[in-house]
């Protein structure tokens, strides 16, 4: 059954058009993925469709009764309340019964209440059954467990939460309703991991319709069926998951090209035979063809969205092929640590990823890498010729008093503006959009622009916290291009895992206040730690004798002791010869091309092997009973 329907909807602020045709039908049970560039128009189609928004034209009709559900704008008037009172407000009825009964509560707990206050105690708790009030509790518990929130939290006033974390109430709450209908506005851009395949499977699961915006193309990937596309002011449908809808997309805008350019050059030879012939012997032929080329409804020739920003990022110069040791850090606050006993090493072309659940110290660890924190113990050794650019999620490198162009300038004084113009141009920002104030830009735009301010001189270390929070995919794809071409190194801290998969060669997770290492990118860390020994044992193994598993726990370890001698021998041996190759290409004469050119080569291979036992020699050490 159809839950509402938009029929050619059309919105313009001023004299932009942002929605010219936008025509969507959502029935019951339907997951939609609404996606488009930042500035599209997205956020204007929801609030039309929450009402806080009218369209210029068209129409929107909803199912009689329905419930839509959004994430609240403000929390104004619920600061003093708890993040547990604040979710029994998505269910009125219970909540009303919940007060009363609290009120009563100490009443009726003391000697000799009287007889009528307790059978109406007792009446409002028989209610309050009926209407599913200790199920409620339960489920309030179960969603606020499961978007990232700790027990110790739910009872903290939302006053004192962080703005992630309200942001994270507001989704709780909106999901706690019983709606027909919900729509969520990027909902992950404050979830850690974990959080979000929680509430990838939440909407799976859900019997409700759920209309979607999303940059998190995983996300969108498990959890809707349909995606509906806004761009250039059309709304367009296409029946498929996310990864099927870029090929179905592809191949829609592939067949309108051929149409049109095929219609284009049809007409063009009718055009020519009309004027060939409507004063000669085909005179009758001409004037039929003039009736058919009036009476053909000519075809729109597709328009191409203006092209996504550019990320070319330079290298800058060589660093030592050690570039950051840390040795039993310990990280934290006023004294209190976060993590403790950091032990690892970040090698020269490593791209690594910091994973772990919210507030488990991973921007931390950034801060105190990149010399913003003071660790409480333990050591950071820098290699040399190490240049570090970092880029943190509050974006504290703009002004927002400041205009854009003004923003490279502090960086660059005596630089021309042409020049600025036209690197600001490959991050989306061209003609006026340069004199904009930096307090008036979105999201979006302010990352960019601290991107480019962090992008504009070249670093061969770079730091990012979330960098992909309020950029819109193609923005994030024209990251991870830049990325790919990068040859320095990387430490990234991302809740995206698509963005991970393509970024990173290696993760750093952050669990239980330790950090263990794993190689390979976000998949294969995830297949890696599925395949490490539990404290729960199969059932077969189960059975065994405990003498049976001492022998098989004996010889695991006596293996992984003796690849573990192999490893760090094999490493003595590379490093001897690597520092031999650097000697002879030292005595090398510079005009002998082709052996330096071998000597390189070896080089690259031998530093690469190299890598490869570092990592498995601290991947090895930090799971020594595997």
């Amino acid at each position: 059954m159809l839950l509402l329907t938009l029929s050619n909807i059309a919105k313009r602020f001023d004299d932009q058009v942002i929605i010219e045709e936008g025509s969507l039908a959502v029935s019951e049970g339907d997951k939609i993925g609404l996606v488009g560039r930042n500035g599209t128009g997205k956020t204007t189609l929801f609030n039309i469709i929450c009402g806080r928004l009218r369209a210029d034209s068209g129409a929107i009709d909803f199912k009689k009764g329905i419930r839509i559900g959004t994430v609240a704008q403000e929390l104004n008037g619920h600061q003093e309340q708890s993040l547990y009172e604040f979710c029994f407000l998505a269910h009125p009825e219970v909540n009303d019964i919940r007060l009363q009964m609290a009120k009563l509560e100490p009443l009726v707990i003391g000697d000799n209440p009287p007889a009528e206050m307790v059978n109406e105690y007792h009446l409002l708790t028989q209610r309050y059954d009926e209407l599913g009030g200790y199920a409620f509790e339960r489920e309030v518990r179960l969603v606020l467990e499961g978007i990232g929130f700790q027990r110790r939290q739910i009872d903290r006033p939302l006053g004192s939460l962080s703005g992630g974390e309200r942001n994270r109430a507001q989704i709780a709450a909106a999901l706690l309703g019983n709606y027909d209908l919900l729509l969520l506005d990027e909902p992950t851009n404050h979830l850690d991991i974990q959080a979000t395949i929680w509430l990838e499977n939440h909407i799976a699961s859900s019997p409700a319709a759920y209309l979607i915006v999303s940059h998190d193309r995983r996300f969108l990937q498990n959890t809707v069926t349909k995606i509906a596309e806004l761009s250039l002011g059309k709304l367009e449908l296409f029946h498929s998951r996310y990864e099927a809808y870029l090929l179905e997309r592809e191949e829609r805008r592939r067949l309108a090209a051929h149409h049109f350019r095929h219609q284009t050059e049809e007409i063009e030879r009718i055009e020519e035979f009309i004027r060939r012939n409507l004063a000669g012997q085909k005179t009758r032929q001409a004037q039929s063809k003039q009736k058919y080329l009036a009476r053909l409804k000519r075809l729109e020739k597709p328009r191409i969205e203006k092209e996504q920003p550019t990320f070319h990022i330079k290298d800058g110069g060589r660093s030592f092929r050690e570039v950051v040791k840390v040795d039993d850090l310990s990280i934290g606050y006023d004294g209190q640590p976060l993590v403790e006993g950091i032990t690892f090493d970040l090698f020269r072309g490593d791209r690594v990823g910091l994973v772990g659940p919210n507030g488990c110290g991973k921007t931390t660890l950034l801060k105190t890498l990149g010399g913003l924190l003071e660790p409480i113990s333990g050591d950071i050794t820098v290699g040399g010729n190490v240049d570090v650019a970092y880029f943190d999620q509050e974006l504290s490198n703009l002004d927002l008093e400041s205009d854009v162009i003004s923003e490279l300038w502090t960086i660059d004084p005596v630089a021309e503006s042409g020049r600025l113009r036209s690197f600001l141009a490959r991050f989306g920002f061209s003609g006026e959009d340069v004199f904009k104030k930096v307090a008036l830009l979105s999201g979006g735009e302010k990352t960019k622009l601290a991107l480019a301010k962090l992008l504009y001189f070249p670093a061969n270390v770079m730091i990012f916290d979330e960098p992909t929070n309020h950029l819109d995919i193609a923005s994030i794809e024209a990251l991870e291009e830049g990325l790919a071409g990068y040859n320095g190194t990387l430490l990234i801290v991302s809740h995206d895992r698509y963005f991970l998969d393509r970024v990173v060669n290696r993760i750093l997770e952050i669990d239980r206040r330790r950090l263990t290492s794993y190689l390979g990118n976000y998949t294969e860390y995830v297949e890696r730690k599925s395949q490490r020994p539990s404290a729960k044992r199969e059932v077969s193994e189960e059975k065994k004798s405990s003498y049976e598993q001492f022998k098989e726990e004996s010889r695991r370890k006596s293996r992984h002791r003796k690849r573990l001698q192999q490893v760090a021998e094999t490493i003595i041996e590379l490093e001897a010869q690597l520092k031999t190759l650097e000697r002879d290409e030292l005595a090398v004469d510079s005009s002998d091309w082709h052996r330096l050119s071998d000597l390189a080569a070896q080089k690259r291979e031998t530093e690469d092997m190299l890598l490869r036992l570092y990592l498995e020699k601290e991947e090895m050490e930090q799971a020594p009973d595997e």
